[in-house]
């Protein structure tokens, strides 16, 4: 168990890690700048205008913020509101993400409440992308033994900043997804039904919106998949998935690629994150959302040291140690 839960958030920031070069780009873009990205990779400063100057292995706001999330869980044995957000103030101020390219608009406007000293919820019902489900990982590991908590948790954790049904109802999906992962016991297909059930809580609790269906789009996973037959290639089953849903920052593409990745891969950390960030668009949080959910399925047992020991350098963060730490009653 603590090896998932430590495969989960180590999953995570390799993800993000690997996919930050390929943030925004379109998969025809990835393969004729960087081929097929199958390591840790400097950004080509002419293509990658968001992430220019980090260096190869560098993780991004993705990684940081569940960090962020995890230290309030571990502090407060379970998730604040409050402490949350004064993470989220102090964080914003000390690494001037106001000043920053990398922060998406949601969570934008929830730092800049928070900084101006006004109530982000007033605003957050507009958020729609995927900055809560990127960082959900920690409330999976948490509460991974209690499946009603676990979505109620993640619903909190997201609603201050992204509040709206399908953002609510990803970051429940992402959540549940990797707290089935850690407990273990289920199939993949157990986990996409796990995951549509907590994102049909979450379109109950988000603001309502002019959006598609989360749950239903995860619904739908198995048989685009399946379709695709078992002699198909993972870059065949990409454009089919890419196709459907798109992959951009929007939680309502975002989390069903994701979830349609590792269902694809069968829960393989590995090859779910290499398939992620190749699938282009917002590759960094898709690359660490689906990390995340298949390292939770899978543990750590197919991903290199080399990987984990460099994200956990770059990121000064033990997660293997965070992981024990979170999962502790």
């Amino acid at each position: 168990m603590i090896d998932r839960a430590y495969g989960a958030l180590v999953g995570g920031a390799i993800g993000d890690a690997m996919g930050m070069p390929a943030s925004f780009l379109t998969r025809k873009e990835i393969r004729e700048t960087y081929g097929f990205i199958s390591d840790f990779l400097k950004p080509e400063a002419e293509k990658q205008v968001y992430h220019a100057q980090l260096d190869a292995g560098d993780i991004t706001d993705d990684t940081m913020e569940g960090v962020i999330l995890s230290k309030v869980l571990i502090e407060n044995n379970g998730f604040s509101e409050s402490a949350f957000n004064e993470e989220m103030k102090k964080w914003a101020i000390e690494q001037k993400m106001l000043e920053s390219t990398v922060i998406g608009p949601s969570t934008r406007r929830f730092l800049e409440a928070l900084i101006e000293g006004k109530d982000p919820k007033l605003t957050s019902g507009k958020g729609c992308t995927n900055g809560s489900a990127m960082r959900v990982a920690p409330v999976g590991i948490k509460y991974y033994d209690d499946f009603d908590a676990c979505v109620k948790a993640a619903a909190e954790s997201s609603l201050p900043s992204h509040g709206s049904k399908p953002a609510v109802a990803a970051a429940c999906a992402v959540a549940a997804a990797v707290a089935a992962g850690v407990k273990g016991g289920y199939c993949a297909s157990d986990v996409l039904n796990i995951a549509a059930d907590a994102a049909e809580y979450g379109e109950k609790v988000g603001a309502d919106i002019c959006a598609p269906s989360v749950s239903k789009r995860i619904r739908m996973i198995e048989n685009i998949v399946d379709g695709c037959g078992d002699e198909k290639d993972i870059s065949d089953v990409l454009d089919e998935i890419v196709g459907i849903f798109g992959a951009s920052m929007f939680a309502y593409e975002s989390v069903p690629v994701a979830l349609a990745v590792f269902y694809a891969v069968k829960g393989n950390a590995r090859d779910g994150i290499l398939a992620a960030v190749n699938a282009g668009d917002d590759a960094d949080t898709n690359g660490s959302i689906c990390g995340a959910i298949c390292g939770a399925y899978s543990g750590t047992k197919y991903l290199p040291d080399r990987w984990m020991d460099i994200v956990q350098k770059k990121s000064s963060t033990d997660f293997k140690k965070t992981a024990e730490e979170l999962l502790k009653r």
